[in-house]
């Protein structure tokens, strides 16, 4: 779910003017995915299921919540980059609009 969210940062960041804004609502998006995504992760594991959060050992650094945590933060930030890709698409469509021909002095 958090990922394909990120795939709609581009067109948010595109669509809303104020950049502060676009922010804002891709954040509030995300932690309101994310918050429902945990908990569905974490009734699974309490059910039985540890697809989301293996056991792992002090060896294995990234497995369980540290990788889901590791995980969900690099697609953040990529959100938060294709929000400001947006943005900077709108920029540059506003600026060729407002680009002016100047005639030629006869």
């Amino acid at each position: 779910m958090i990922a394909v969210l990120a795939f709609l940062a581009l067109p948010l960041g595109y669509l809303v003017r104020n950049c502060l804004a676009a922010y804002l609502a891709f954040g509030l998006a995300f932690a309101h995915v994310y918050t429902f995504q945990t908990v569905n992760l974490v009734m699974e594991w309490v059910n039985g299921a540890d697809a989301a959060f293996p056991q792992s050992s002090s060896s294995q650094l990234l497995d369980g919540t540290l990788g889901y945590f590791a995980f969900t933060s690099i697609i953040y930030a990529a959100g938060l980059a294709l929000v400001a890709a947006g943005q900077h698409l709108r920029t540059r469509r506003d600026r060729r609009r407002t680009v002016t021909e100047l005639d030629a002095v006869r």
